[in-house]
Formats: structure tokens, sequence, C-alpha cells
């Protein structure tokens, strides 16, 4: 930050600092371009995309809210000051603290509140050739419990000639996202309306960079899909956005909506040796404590090696004003936008490929099965009646794996439960109900290339994953670049991407998702949910398919199991068999 400049103007400008708002490779080392939003002054950097050297802006570490932190911590997102000079938008704000799956390594700051813009151009006297560009807002997964938006950058989807804006946030995890007392003092998801105060500085502000506030695509994958899904039915997300693509999550996905919030806080409390009787005293008790040590102590909550995804995550709120979630998202109204999901071929490889590859990890699976599947498939608090847990866990295994035990052979027995438990079914069932719910279209693909890079490569013990199939995650990386895929270095898996980015881009722009080259007839998902889930599926000879699965994520098998989850769940497919079309 700095220099001897001040301003309170909350005019959307851009300081002038060259001729032409689109930069070429030549001039671009001599630039710095700056953007006026209503805090202040930002000052970015320059980036190219990896294949065509195409340059585009990037402004890192835009504060959107005030650090919640000592009086803020756990309230709602404060608005963000006025700040004097230029504030320095070429250095990445600091990871939401939480605690990192696998190494259970406390990781990030408090201070966090920060997101990133990317953009291919900057209004000249606030026009542009053509107009605002779209405007794609993406959320980053990891189970609400750690991560950040700096590591998804646009670098394939500015390879082309599309010229879209791209935003990614950061926004609190694990207990400094999602405590709750279940009451007005602590009421619960500040994660979630992290994201709604993220969206809502969009809406003020991404005219500056170019963007369009009336043409806003959310998108998310994994636990930014289910945040997805989430602001699809919040009061506080109407009109923030007019497309949305959920990837690999929804709100109906177990780790998506947590049980016992405020049951948990207060154990969090006696952990910290906070008092527990007055919400206010606890609240008061856990902001005098270091948040690295708030979020430590989550290792507490961990049964097994490997928990039930999420301690601390979304839930309905207790009555009162400004409630992000007022019900359950399956009892709520929806917002009437296109839409698209999807699941991969084995979804549950995240993040169970550092399991599946360990064999001592499988024999205690094994021998313990009715003691850790409860936490492993995340209905230990969703069982109509505890006494029935034994006889749940048994049915799975039987339904699974037949008269096999668990092992190093059976292994892609394994994955497919995880995948059908914690992201297929769930997933697939929250396309169907809102499709029954809505005019606008709902899309659905299925990813089935594998590629050089995976996201497994994160979990499993090899260090690779070889073998294991196409895991959670391993869409994204042909249209987001990520830190864990770098699928155009490889020939191959280059090809895909322009597939890919087109069918994002395209939905973006009109809202319907669009194969290119490839004549595969795409329809959207059947109004009625008894119907076949439509969809198309990504193969690995990188062509489109149109399928039709009957019982997406054997839905038939785990709605007949007691589990409260499924107590309103629509009455959807019995059958069990795909159908190529």
């Amino acid at each position: 930050m700095a220099v001897s400049w001040i301003s309170i103007s909350f005019l959307l400008t851009v300081c002038c600092y060259s001729s032409s708002a689109i930069i070429s490779p030549v001039d671009a080392s001599r630039i710095t371009p700056r953007v006026r939003v209503e805090s202040g002054e930002l000052s970015g950097g320059v980036d190219y995309t990896l294949t065509t050297n195409r340059p585009f802006y990037s402004f890192l570490g835009i504060p959107y809210a005030s650090p919640p932190v000592h009086k803020n911590r756990f309230k709602e997102a404060q608005p963000v000051k006025q700040w004097v000079g230029v504030w320095n938008a070429t250095i990445p704000g600091s990871d939401c603290i939480g605690l990192e799956q696998g190494s259970f390594k406390v990781v990030g700051q408090e201070d966090c509140l920060y997101l990133n813009v990317y953009t291919p151009k900057l209004p000249q006297e606030g026009l542009l050739d053509g107009g605002l560009m779209n405007v794609i807002v993406y959320l980053h997964g990891e189970a609400f419990q750690y991560g950040s938006g700096i590591g998804h950058t646009p670098h394939y989807l500015l390879e082309g000639g599309d010229d879209v804006v791209f935003v990614t946030i950061n926004y609190r995890l694990g207990p400094l996202g999602f405590a709750s007392t279940g009451d007005d003092i602590l009421p619960g998801n500040n994660g979630l309306k992290d994201q709604v105060a993220a969206l809502k500085w969009v809406q003020r502000n991404i005219a500056a960079f170019g963007g369009n506030p009336g043409a806003v695509m959310l998108a998310g994958t994994s636990a930014g899909g289910v945040s997805v899904h989430y602001h699809l039915v919040s009061p506080m997300s109407l009109g923030l956005f007019n497309r949305a693509i959920a990837s690999s999550g929804s709100a109906y996905c177990p780790w998506g909506y947590t049980e016992n919030v405020v049951q948990k806080t207060k154990q969090l409390a006696e952990y910290l040796g906070c008092p527990t009787y007055y919400s206010k005293d606890t609240v008061k008790c856990l902001r005098s404590r270091p948040a690295f040590i708030v979020s430590e102590t989550l290792k507490n909550f961990l049964p097994w090696m490997f928990d039930s995804f999420t301690v601390f995550g979304p839930t309905v709120e207790p009555p009162g004003v400004d409630r992000f979630l007022t019900d359950l998202p399956e009892n709520l109204p929806v917002q009437n936008v296109p839409l698209l999901f999807s699941f991969t071929q084995y979804d549950g490889l995240y993040p169970f490929a550092g399991y599946v590859t360990h064999e001592q990890t499988l024999v205690e699976m094994e021998s313990k099965w009715n003691e850790i599947l409860p936490f492993v498939l995340d209905y230990n608090n969703t069982v109509s009646d505890e006494s029935l847990k034994p006889e749940i866990a048994q049915k799975i295994k039987t339904f699974y794996f037949g008269n096999n035990s668990v092992s190093v052979n059976t292994k892609n027995n394994v994955i497919e439960m995880i995948s059908d438990r914690m992201f297929k079914e769930p997933v697939a069932r929250a396309a169907r109900h809102l499709a029954s719910k809505n005019t606008s279209p709902v899309y659905f693909y299925e990813f089935g290339y594998k590629g050089k890079y995976s996201f497994a490569d994160t979990f499993s013990k090899f260090g690779h994953s070889e073998g294991l199939g196409v895991s959670h995650g391993d869409d994204n990386i042909y249209v987001v670049k990520t830190t864990y895929g770098h699928p155009h270095d490889n020939i191959e898996d280059a090809k895909l991407i322009p597939l890919m980015v087109n069918m994002w881009s395209s939905f973006a722009k009109t809202g319907i998702p669009d194969l290119g080259s490839n004549s595969t007839v795409w329809s959207p998902v059947s109004k009625n949910p008894a119907d076949p889930l439509r969809l198309v599926k990504i193969t690995q000879g990188q062509t489109a398919e149109s399928l039709e699965l009957l019982d997406p994520g054997n839905h038939t098998f785990w709605s007949m199991l007691p589990l409260t989850e499924f107590s309103t769940a629509a009455d959807l497919s019995t059958n069990v068999n795909r159908v190529e079309l």
C-alpha cells in the first residue's frame, strides 16, 4: 500500500495507464493496471495464458470485508474500511485458517476475507467494445475445512477468444466459519455469509474490471458445489447470480449439511476451557482463544484416521433476522436460473485414494466395520434408531461386497461405495429435485476421462493414482488451472481443455452448455423426478455420449435405509440399469 493518494469517491473508474484497454505481450511488462473500487484504488499485475501467451490482468488479495478477528470473530462479515493510498493487489491474501484433511495440520490465517479478480480487458471511461463481460465467481472446495481461492486461476478459460471476468474468494472455514450457539448470539453459517458478502461486492464493483454484474455465473466444486446449491435456496443470495454450476457437490451430500452444530460448539468450548451455559459467555471466551488453537481442537472430533469430511459446516439457523438458511434446502423455494450439475466416475477417491492403496488401513476397516462405517459414510447422526447402526453397516457391506471382505482386492468396491454415498446419489438427487421445481433447465454430466494428473495424487500413499480411476475434482483441472494438475503440458490431455472450457463459457453466456464440434444432443434433466437421469458422459476417448441413468448412485438402495436424510426425499427412479441413447 503506499503513496500520497487520497480519495473517498465511490465512482468505479479506471486509472489511465495506456491508450488501449487491451494489452499486447510486448507492452504488458511495462503496465501497472490500476482500478478504483468503492474502498480505494488498486494496483494489479499482468499474467499470461499458458499456450497462446495471451496477457490478462490480475488483482489479488482484494479485501471484501474487514478482518474477522478480535471483536469481529464469529460475526457476519463487516464492511471493509476505506484505505489511503494504493492497495498492492499483486500479493495474494492469506488463506482462511483451517485443519487440512489428511495431514491434519492447521494452515492459513484468521485475517483472510480477500478475493481475486482476473480480467482480459479493463474499461476506458466506463465502456468496453462489445459491452461488459460475463463474470464467473468460483467457490473453492475442501469440505469447508481448508482451502482458498488463490489456487484456482483462469489460464485455460482465457486461452481462446472468449472474454470473461473470473473471481475467486476466501471464506471462513471450520468452527471459525460455522460454529453456532443456536441463538442470535452466534446463529451460524458465517462462512456462507462471507460468500454472500463477496457476491455483493462483485455486484457493486465488478464493472470497474469490465464485468457485467447482471451476468454472473456462480460455480464451485465439492464444498464449493454444495455452497452453490445453498445459494440457490438462500434468501440472502437472491438476485446475486443468474447461472450456476455445481460440480461433485450438493446440499444433499451427507457431509454438506452438519447435524448437532450447537452441541459440537459446546464441546469445542469445553475443550478450550470456556463456559457453555450462556451463549454470550461462550462466544466471549472463544474470541479470546488463539485461532490456531481453535482450529487444532478439531482433532478431538476425529474418531478414526478418516473423519466424516466436515465437523463444522452448514446448518439451519434459529429464528431471527438475516438468516442464510431458514430451513432444510429441500423445503425451500429455489432461484429459477439455469443449472449444471456433475460428478466424476470415481468421486470417492477423495480422500480415499490414501486408504485403498494401504493394506493395513483396509484390514482395520474390515475388523472395525460396524464401528467406523457410520463415520466414514457420515450417517452417525442421521440414523432413526441408534440400535440399527450395526444392521445398516452390514446391509451396506452385503450390497457392495457380497460375501467378500474389505481388502486391496476389493478396493474398487470401497471406492464405489464412497462415491455413491458421498457424491453421486446426493448430487443426482439434487439435480432431479431442482429440475422438478424450476422452469429453467438443469443439465448434468459425468466426467470419465483419466489423464496424467489427478486430484487423487494428493491423497494416494504412493503419490500417484495409476489404476485408481477418475477422481473427484479431475474435471476441474481442464477448466480452471489448479495446483494439482497441469494438463496443458501433456499433448493428449491438452486436447480436452477446449471442450471443457467451451462447456463452461457457453453456459455462462447462454445458460446452455455447448460441447463445440461434438454433435452429441445434450438434453436437460427431466422435470419428472421419477424419470431416468439424462446426462452427457465425457469418455476416455474424449467424446461426449448421451446417457440415461435409471438409478444414479444406487439411490434405491440408500433410500430404503432408515436414514433421516431420505425422509423428505423425492420419489425417484427404482431401476438400476444404464441405457445408452
